[in-house]
């Protein structure tokens, strides 16, 4: 640029003694420059296979490859590799946000956050040796950086084309663009272990291992369980007892939570819900009404899930996350978790326990707080009986003293523990960059 001198010139004007230090400084520079551009983005982009171009948008910086024997998980500040968005299978709208951390070089391992609608944290990398692992994190449909939002007024967008069948197949799309084509290890807590089961009955084949957290199985029961209670006859008698559920631990939370929902709706609390969020609110009172049963609802689910947690606490969600996880929550609650028979909605299916048979073959490490009053201890029981008499021999079934969290401190070192000492695969799958 003009009035500017290159680093040679300046360094005529130098001292003897200090030219070698400058004409040092100026190949660094140029280093620098050259590496810049050698993974400038267009650069990066035309080297990348055909399957990666379709990817709409790359965000990426490089890594620097560590020792194989590396130590302990890196759960502070964990490799970030690059991110991006996915244009959804078929006729779509839907954009799939997703971000890969630790290794290209690694172990494919994929994570289904929990929710629905929660979306997914970096937190979730933190189990896995990003030495070892290729860690794929992604957005399910209409939640965090995935589009359309559920978060907006009008969530139609965000809920059509919105089932567990359109969530496996996001899944195979983004195996397909980021040339994962072998085997991979599969991971999922709450909802996640829900989808992480349902994928891998539909994709054994594709499956290394199963390591799931909190199992939900999503039958009505399961769902009565934490958002039924005693609701139906809360206005009579709040302390009434009918049936078994979430509401006799958090009696605090639980009045709270009750109290946003109609009177009229209470019956049957899910479908009270889902009338709630069915229609875009058109006005400021409507819009208020719909937000504060968002609210109520993830307010419930938080005050529930760790077992130390203080539930007079009134702390509030964040309003557009409120939104998004309530109105995909209910959504797949009201429709049974579209785990019917070829996926229709159906809140009386057993879908995961009628079909273990396909899960024979994988190994499957189950991680379960005895005190889990979202997901019920009973649940992982069930999967874990259902798949030995299947003829699964590679069940590991760990009960841990603690609630539904992952951040529970058990919970979280039995987690780091399993995946630090499952078996290495023999042929990782790498992406060739």
């Amino acid at each position: 640029m003009t009035g500017q001198r290159s680093v040679s010139e300046q360094n005529l004007s130098l001292p003897a003694a200090a030219r070698p230090l400058v004409v040092l400084l100026g190949v660094l520079i140029r280093a620098e420059r050259i590496r810049s551009q050698r993974w400038s983005a267009p650069t990066r982009t035309r080297n990348l296979p055909p399957n990666y171009r379709e990817i709409i948008s790359v965000d990426e910086i490089t890594q620097t490859a560590a020792p194989d024997n590396a130590g302990a998980n890196q759960s502070s500040n964990p490799p970030f590799i690059r991110s991006g968005h996915l244009a959804a299978p078929g006729f779509s709208e839907h954009r799939i946000y997703w971000e890969e951390y630790g290794s290209l070089a690694g172990e494919p391992v994929i994570v289904m956050h929990g929710g629905p609608g929660a979306g997914s944290h970096r937190s979730l990398v933190r189990f896995f040796n990003p030495q070892r692992y290729r860690i794929i994190l992604f957005d399910q449909r209409g939640c965090g950086k995935s589009t359309p939002s559920a978060s907006d007024d009008d969530a139609t967008a965000a809920l059509t084309d919105n089932t567990t069948q359109h969530l496996i197949d996001d899944v195979s799309a983004l195996r397909h663009e980021l040339s994962i084509n072998g085997k991979m290890h599969v991971s999922g807590g709450s909802w996640g272990s829900t989808l992480a089961l349902a994928y891998a009955i539909a994709h054994p084949e594709t499956v290394q291992t199963l390591i799931l957290r909190g199992v939900f199985l999503c039958r009505r029961a399961d769902v009565d369980y934490f958002f039924q209670g005693n609701a139906a006859g809360f206005a009579a008698d709040p302390l009434i007892m009918p049936v078994p559920g979430a509401y006799l631990d958090f009696p605090t939370a639980w009045r709270r939570f009750v109290d946003a929902i109609p009177p009229e709706d209470r019956g049957d609390v899910v479908k009270g819900l889902a009338k709630a969020f069915s229609k875009p609110p058109r006005n400021d009172a409507e819009r208020e009404r719909v937000v504060k049963a968002a609210a109520a609802c993830i307010a419930w689910e938080g005050s529930a899930s760790r077992l130390n947690r203080d539930e007079n606490s009134h702390g509030q969600p964040n309003q557009k996350y409120a939104l998004t996880a309530a109105r995909i929550l209910v959504h797949y609650m009201i429709n049974g978790g579209f785990l019917g028979a070829d996926g229709e909605a159906n809140r009386d299916n057993n879908y995961i326990l009628d079909h273990v048979i396909r899960l024979r073959d994988i190994p499957v490490h189950v991680v379960h707080g005895r005190y889990d009053r979202v997901c019920p201890l009973y649940q992982a029981e069930a999967l874990v009986r259902a798949l030995r008499n299947a003829g699964n021999n590679t069940v590991n079934y760990f009960i841990t003293t603690a609630g539904h969290s992952s951040f529970e401190p058990e919970t979280d070192t039995r987690l780091r523990t399993i995946v630090n000492e499952l078996p290495r695969m023999t042929r990782p799958e790498t992406a060739s960059l």
